[in-house]
C-alpha cells in the first residue's frame, strides 16, 4: 500500500496545509490497524478451523502471540480515532472559517461519535454534509449520501453490532456458543476492514476537494 500525495495548499494561510498534514497521520493509522485487524482475523480463522483454542486456559506460543495482537489492535484502534478525529475536526473548521454555513460544528462532527443513540446517525449527517460542502454541491444535509459514505457507515454500524454481540457470547457462552462467537467475530472484522479501507478513501477525497476546490475559491473570492 502507499498513502496519498495530496495537492499543495495554495493559500496565505495554512489551514489547508495542515488538512493535508492530519489526513496523512490519519491514513498511516489507517493502514496500521488494517494491518493488525488481518493479524487478529487469521488467529480466529485458525481457532475455526480447530488449529488454535484462543480460549485455553493455558496458551501455548500462538495463543499467546493472538493475545498481543488483541491488545495492540485496541491501542492502535484508540491513536487512530484520534488522528481521524484531529482530521474531522479541520476538516469541517476550513469549511466554518471561509464562511460555508454548516448544520454540524467541528466540535460536534466529532463528539456525535461519542453520544449514545446519536451517534448512530449523527456522525453519518456531518460526514455527508462535509464531503458535499467540500466539493460544493447543493442541498448537503438532506441529499443522499455519496456510495463509499453510505457503504462505510453500514459497515461501520453493522461491524460494531455484531462485535459486541460476539464479545458478549464470549465473556457468557460455553461449547457451540464460543465458535459462533468466534465466526461472528470473524465476519465484524472483515467488515470493519473494508469499513477502513473506505474511510481511506473518504479522507483523501474531501482533503483533495478542499486542497484544490475550496482552497482555489478563497484564494480568488
Amino acid at each position: 500500500m502507499t498513502t496519498t500525495e495530496y495537492p499543495a495548499a495554495t493559500g496565505t494561510d495554512n489551514d489547508f496545509a495542515r488538512l493535508s498534514s492530519r489526513a496523512r497521520n490519519a491514513e498511516y493509522a489507517i493502514f496500521a490497524y488494517i494491518g493488525i485487524s488481518a493479524i487478529v482475523l487469521v488467529f480466529e480463522l485458525l481457532e475455526l478451523a480447530g488449529l488454535v483454542d484462543l480460549m485455553s486456559l493455558t496458551p501455548g506460543p500462538l495463543e499467546d502471540a493472538y493475545g498481543l495482537a488483541a491488545i495492540l489492535m485496541f491501542v492502535i484502534f484508540v491513536g487512530s480515532v484520534v488522528l481521524v478525529s484531529m482530521w474531522i475536526y479541520r476538516a469541517h473548521a476550513n469549511l466554518r472559517d471561509r464562511g460555508i454555513e454548516m448544520e454540524t460544528s467541528p466540535g460536534w462532527a466529532v463528539g456525535w461519535f461519542f453520544v449514545p443513540i446519536m451517534n448512530l446517525f449523527k456522525p453519518f449527517q456531518a460526514m455527508r454534509e462535509l464531503w458535499s460542502e467540500s466539493h460544493f454541491e447543493s442541498d448537503s444535509y438532506g441529499d443522499p449520501a455519496p456510495g463509499a459514505i453510505g457503504a462505510w457507515w453500514g459497515l461501520w454500524i453493522v461491524g460494531n453490532i455484531l462485535s459486541n454481540v460476539s464479545l458478549r457470547m464470549t465473556s457468557y457462552g460455553t461449547g457451540d456458543s464460543i465458535t459462533i462467537a468466534i465466526a461472528l467475530s470473524v465476519v465484524a472484522g472483515a467488515m470493519l476492514i473494508a469499513c477502513a479501507f473506505l474511510l481511506r478513501t473518504i479522507i483523501r477525497d474531501i482533503t483533495s476537494a478542499q486542497n484544490t476546490e475550496v482552497n482555489m475559491r478563497a484564494v480568488f473570492e
